[in-house]
């Protein structure tokens, strides 16, 4: 197999027009204020700071605070001093950025159920390990380049 041309006939695949709206719908789902929302709402009750906010989403602590200044603006979110370390700023989801973030993952696992429906269970069970399994291996393939790239600016 020719797995450079595997990987151009996947690319073409992926940004064919029209193709690249599923993508877009996806990510819209897993970036920016929904995987905030989402992961204050896996936190809830428990004291969550904008770093472990930036760590967990793999983003700038700077993109973080715009992220949460928008989600304040909404009333999604809270922040306050926590009382135990007056230097620890405190984010919590509010009831709207709770219902938010159940309304989104309804939204995403309704469209992707119906995906899958159509794609029947075998085809469903394959594509969801073998995606597994290209995740998986392209975040080794990542921090392999990164850890090279470290290396190299050392």
């Amino acid at each position: 197999m020719d797995y450079n041309q595997a990987a151009e006939v996947f690319l073409s695949a992926v940004k064919k027009k029209g193709k690249a709206e599923i993508i877009n719908r996806f990510n819209n789902y897993s970036h920016g204020e929904q995987l905030v929302l989402g992961y204050l709402y896996k936190e809830a009750g428990k004291e969550v700071v904008p770093s472990a906010i930036a760590k967990y989403t793999h983003t700038s602590t700077a993109r973080i605070a715009t992220i949460l200044n928008n989600l304040e603006d909404k009333h999604m979110i809270t922040r306050e001093i926590s009382r135990t370390d007056r230097r620890k700023i405190l984010v919590a989801i509010t009831d709207k950025g709770r219902r938010t973030a159940e309304e989104a993952k309804m939204a995403a696992c309704t469209n992707l159920a119906r995906v899958f429906e159509e794609m029947g269970e075998e085809r469903t069970q394959s594509f969801i390990e073998n995606f597994k399994l290209f995740l998986e291996i392209g975040m080794k393939n990542a921090q392999e380049q990164k850890e090279k790239e470290e290396e190299k600016n050392a």
